[in-house]
């Protein structure tokens, strides 16, 4: 039962980085990392012990999220790869870490614009700038910024102490 509560936990933090590095490499969150950060909590929360009532809660948050975040897309605000990330992360914050994940995703985000700005403005000063192919070469104001960085840094730095983790999880990453 530990082994199996391990990888089903261990599903999350992996999938969020791998979900990370391909949205700053490409700009795209591919949907099978949404799902499996969404679908491992189920398993990771029943073996945690949670309760039936608080993991149905939890999933009302991930649901709340992509309803709010639907109209977010529809206006061009958000993209749906980051959408689909915020709402399988907020699933793992559940209601009680929901204002908390959104807070540092929203500083998380208001500094990767900042860095991505600046990036964009001295890529001529420094040709490694230039590799990275979504810096393009059209006005900062439309640059593209890969929100999934924040979205998935926010969700690791408050994976700790989730209840539907091992503590033997946490004893080991030093938490």
């Amino acid at each position: 039962m530990i082994t199996a509560h391990w990888l089903f936990s261990a599903a999350c933090p992996l999938t969020l980085l791998y979900a990370v590095v391909s949205d700053s490499r490409h700009l795209i969150i591919p949907n099978w990392t949404c799902i499996v950060i969404a679908v491992a909590f189920l398993p990771a929360a029943l073996l945690g012990g949670m309760a039936p009532l608080v993991i149905t809660i939890h999933y009302g948050v991930g649901l709340g999220v992509i309803l709010a975040g639907i109209v977010l897309f529809a206006k061009g605000i958000m993209g749906g790869g980051d959408l689909k990330l915020l709402a399988a992360a907020s699933i793992w914050t559940g209601w009680n870490g929901l204002l908390d994940f959104l807070f540092l995703v929203a500083m998380l985000g208001g500094v990767l614009a900042l860095v991505i700005f600046a990036a964009h403005r001295l890529r001529g000063r420094f040709t490694v700038l230039g590799r990275i192919k979504w810096i393009g070469d059209g006005d900062a104001k439309s640059q593209s910024i890969p929100y999934g960085i924040a979205i998935g840094l926010a969700a690791l730095a408050l994976l700790p102490g989730n209840p539907a983790l091992p503590p033997s999880m946490m004893a080991a990453l030093g938490f």
